[in-house]
C-alpha cells in the first residue's frame, strides 16, 4: 500500500508520515496508490463480479436466509429471516459465490406486490399471534363477503393456507358457484387483496400460470381463476388442477431451440388455486378436489371491488402483517394433530384443520372440512362411476363375471335407473338424462377396465346353427369390489355372490394370461381416483 501527494509527488506507506506534514499545512491531497498486486486483485475481482449471474428471486431460500420480495417506498427489497436468530430484516440484494440475487421489482409481479412504507419497518420484529390474524381475516370477510357463517370460516382458513404453503402437502380448491351478481367474484377479489401473491384472473392461459409459478421454488402464488365453468374443455389445465393439488407436482415444457440444441424445462404447479363460475365444470377427478361453495346475492357492508383509500390501505396492512406472521413463522410450521380423516379426504382437508389449531377457530375450521367431506363423499355417490357400479352388481354371475353385451342392454333398454336415450341407429351410443358423457362401448369398456380394475376375456362360440360369435366379459377380483362398494355408497344386495365367502371361479385363481386382453394397474383405494 502506498500513499502519494498529487502536489509535490511525495509518497511514503503511511498517511501519517511526517514528510506530509508540510503537504497537510498546505491543504495537499494525500491519496491511496494501488501497488501491482492490488491492481491484478482489484481486476480479478472486478471480472468475477462481472461473471456472477443476475437472478431475480419470489422467495425461498437463499444460504441460511428465507427470503420474500417486497416493496419498500416502491423500491424492490427482500424481507429476510435468519435461521439462527429469527430476526427479520430487508436487503437490496444479495450474492452468493456465483449469483446476484434481486427481489422482483412491480412490474414483474402478476399481483399486487407486497408494499412496506418505512414507517412499517420497525414493527417487523413485533410478535404476530396466530389467533391475531385469523381475527383480521375473518373482520375483512365479515366486512366484505355475504355468506354463510360456515363458508366464511372456509375462506378464513383458505387464506391462512395460502401463507403455509412451506409446511402443508396437499391442499383442496375452493369453488364459489352462482349466478351473477351472486357475491361469487367478490370471494376472488378479495383473496386478490389477501392470498398469498394471488395471481387473479379470466380464462388464465396454462402458459401463463407456468410462468407465474416457475421453476425455481414450489408455492410461489396462488391462482384465482373467474369464470371457471368451462375449464374442463381445456385437457391440458384440468390434468394441471387435478395433478397440482399436491407438492412435487411438475410439468416438462421445451422453451425454445437455439444452437445448443432443445431446452426442457420444469413448472413447478403445486400452489392453492381458487375458482369461481355460475356452474361446477364436468370433470369427475376435479370435482372431487373442491369445495363447492353456493353463494347467493346479499349486501355487504363494503364493496371490495371498489374500495376507499382508508379501506384499500387496510387491506394492505393485513396482507403486509400475513406475511410478516408467515416469516416469523417460517421455522416452525403448522402444529401437526390426528384429524383421524384418511387417504384423499385426509389429503384434502387434514391441513385445513391444523391451521386453526391452538385457536377458537379450530371447532369451527373441523365443522367446515365435515361439512364438505360429507358433499365431496355426496358427489361420488353420485357419479357415472357409482351409478354403473350398482347396477353391474345386479349382473355379476357367482364367479363374479359380467357378460358385456347383456350387462349394455341392461342399462339401455328402459331402465329406470338410468334413464336416457339410445342412438337406434348404431346402438352403441347412450344419451344419459343424468350425466352430460355419451356412454359409448369405448367409455363403458375403459370404466370397467380402469376404474373398476376388472379383467377382459374373450371367447368364441357356436350357436344351434354352428355359427360362430364372440362373446366379451370381464371378471372382477372381490379384493377390488369391496373396496369401490363402500367408496360409491352402494349397499349389497342380498343375494350379491359378494355375500359369498369365497372369491369365485376365477376370483380366487392367478389371471389367465392368455385370455387377457387388457392389463390394467391396481386400485388406489378408498377416497382414491
Amino acid at each position: 500500500m502506498k500513499f502519494q501527494c498529487t502536489f509535490c509527488d511525495k509518497s511514503s506507506k503511511s498517511e501519517y508520515d511526517p514528510k506530509f506534514t508540510d503537504c497537510y499545512a498546505k491543504k495537499h491531497q494525500i491519496v491511496r496508490m494501488l501497488e501491482q498486486k492490488e491492481i491484478r486483485d482489484a481486476t480479478k475481482d472486478a471480472e468475477k463480479a462481472r461473471a456472477k449471474v443476475s437472478r431475480s428471486k419470489v422467495k425461498g431460500h437463499i444460504g441460511d436466509l428465507y427470503v420474500e420480495s417486497i416493496l419498500i417506498e416502491s423500491k424492490p427489497y427482500f424481507l429476510c429471516v435468519a435461521k439462527e436468530n429469527n430476526t427479520l430484516s430487508t436487503m437490496a440484494s444479495i450474492e452468493t459465490e456465483d449469483t446476484i440475487y434481486k427481489p422482483l421489482s412491480a412490474e414483474q409481479c402478476g399481483y399486487f406486490p407486497y408494499t412496506f412504507a418505512s414507517s412499517e419497518l420497525v414493527h417487523l420484529n413485533d410478535s404476530i399471534s396466530k389467533a391475531e390474524i385469523l381475527d383480521d381475516i375473518k373482520n375483512v370477510i365479515d366486512r366484505y363477503v355475504s355468506a354463510r357463517d360456515l363458508d366464511k370460516h372456509l375462506i378464513q382458513g383458505d387464506i391462512l393456507l395460502t401463507y403455509c404453503q412451506e409446511w402443508i402437502s396437499t391442499v383442496h380448491y375452493p369453488y364459489f358457484v352462482g349466478e351473477t351478481e351472486s357475491g361469487k367474484s367478490t370471494v376472488l377479489h378479495l383473496a386478490k387483496w389477501l392470498c398469498y401473491r394471488c395471481h387473479y384472473g379470466e380464462d388464465i392461459p396454462t402458459a401463463d400460470i407456468y410462468n407465474f409459478l416457475g421453476t425455481d421454488e414450489e408455492g410461489t402464488g396462488t391462482i384465482g381463476e373467474d369464470e371457471a365453468q368451462e375449464i374442463w374443455r381445456n385437457k391440458d389445465k384440468i390434468r394441471m388442477y387435478k395433478n397440482s393439488y399436491a407438492k412435487g407436482s411438475m410439468k416438462a415444457r421445451i422453451i425454445g431451440v437455439d444452437s445448443l440444441g432443445k431446452h426442457q424445462v420444469y413448472y413447478r404447479t403445486f400452489c392453492p388455486k381458487w375458482f369461481a363460475g355460475e356452474r361446477v365444470p364436468y370433470d369427475k377427478g376435479f370435482v372431487e378436489r373442491i369445495a363447492i361453495i353456493p353463494m347467493t346475492e346479499g349486501q355487504p357492508v363494503s364493496n371490495i371491488k371498489r374500495v376507499s383509500k382508508d379501506e384499500g390501505e387496510q387491506l394492505n396492512q393485513i396482507r403486509n402483517r400475513l406475511l410478516v406472521w408467515k416469516l416469523q413463522n417460517i421455522s416452525k410450521g403448522l402444529t401437526t394433530t390426528d384429524s383421524g380423516l384418511k387417504q384423499r379426504d385426509k389429503e384434502l382437508w387434514s391441513d385445513f384443520v391444523a391451521s386453526a389449531v391452538g385457536t377458537k377457530y379450530h371447532e369451527k375450521f373441523l365443522n367446515v372440512a365435515n361439512y364438505y367431506l360429507e358433499q365431496r363423499h355426496a358427489v361420488i355417490r353420485g357419479s357415472l362411476e357409482a351409478r354403473l357400479m350398482k347396477l353391474l352388481l345386479d349382473k355379476l354371475d357367482p364367479n363374479l363375471e359380467l357378460k358385456f353385451e347383456e350387462y349394455w342392454n341392461y342399462l339401455t333398454q328402459d331402465n329406470p335407473e338410468f334413464p336416457g336415450k339410445l342412438d337406434t341407429r348404431s346402438e352403441k351410443s347412450f344419451y344419459s338424462d343424468d350425466y352430460p358423457e355419451t356412454i359409448t362401448y369405448h367409455l363403458l369398456s375403459k370404466i370397467l377396465s380402469e376404474k373398476f380394475q376388472a379383467v377382459r376375456r374373450e371367447a368364441v362360440v357356436r350357436d344351434d346353427a354352428g355359427a360362430k360369435h364372440k362373446i366379451t366379459s370381464y371378471v372382477f377380483k372381490k379384493e377390488v369390489l369391496e373396496k369401490l362398494i363402500p367408496k360409491y355408497g352402494i349397499e349389497l344386495p342380498i343375494g350379491s355372490p359378494l355375500h359369498v365367502g369365497q372369491l369365485g371361479v376365477h376370483g380366487g385363481q392367478e389371471d389367465d394370461k392368455a385370455t387377457q386382453v387388457d392389463q390394467v394397474n391396481q386400485v388406489k383405494g378408498d377416497g382414491a381416483s
